[in-house]
């Protein structure tokens, strides 16, 4: 599929394309996947291809989110940064050895190689957060004044690879929500407060 493949290359014309996701099945975003994991193989210049190189260019080509992930316009700018980093992180995975001591001084070791590939993997991990985040919706009670309100908690990766529950903004009082923690618009409402805060948190840990 040329439209979806075009979408996911990172060519600086996402926006044009994205109403393309109103009508993708999940065949259909099976086959974007595998033209993602497909630009990327193009990348394997010279190296032989095995199982496990197969399965980690899956793991950054398939970001597994739901399909409304791409529809939602506010997801644009964060899944534009998402098609960058993807696209550096495999032309970094593809390098040769003597390629990387040439443009990264400080990569003496395989071991140097290996822990920059993790950090890779973390960022990825935390971006993927930002577009599709993990929250919860709570209901407390505010220590001072005893009213009860509720406030959506977002879950981050932390150095370690770790998923850990980190966010937290309030929402405002629980009558303004009549089904409580489970009312959709406190999760649309949510969403909205805390995804720029996750977005936030990230630019500033890679400012490069």
């Amino acid at each position: 599929m040329e439209t979806t493949s075009i979408i996911l290359a990172g060519t600086g014309i996402i926006k044009s394309f994205y109403f393309f996701f109103f009508f993708l099945s999940e065949e259909m975003m099976n086959e974007a996947v595998k033209a993602e994991y497909d630009n990327y193989m193009r990348l394997n210049k010279g190296s032989v291809q095995d199982k496990r190189t197969n399965e980690f260019i899956q793991f950054i080509a398939d970001d597994k989110f739901n399909k409304e992930t791409y529809v939602k316009g506010t997801n644009w700018t964060y899944l534009s940064t998402l098609s960058k980093l993807k696209e550096t992180f495999v032309k970094f995975y593809f390098k040769s050895l003597d390629d990387i001591r040439k443009e990264h001084i400080d990569m003496m070791r395989v071991n140097d190689v290996y822990n920059r590939i993790g950090q890779y993997i973390i960022q990825l991990m935390r971006l993927r957060l930002v577009i599709e985040p993990e929250v919860q919706i709570s209901n407390n009670v505010h220590p001072r004044t005893d009213i009860n309100y509720l406030a959506i908690k977002a879950y981050w990766i932390d150095d370690n690879g770790k998923k850990v529950r980190k966010f937290t903004k309030s929402l405002g009082r629980v009558e303004n929500y009549p089904q409580g923690i489970e009312d959709k618009q406190a999760l649309t409402d949510g969403l909205k407060l805390i995804q720029p805060v996750l977005f936030e948190n990230y630019q500033e840990l890679y400012k490069d």
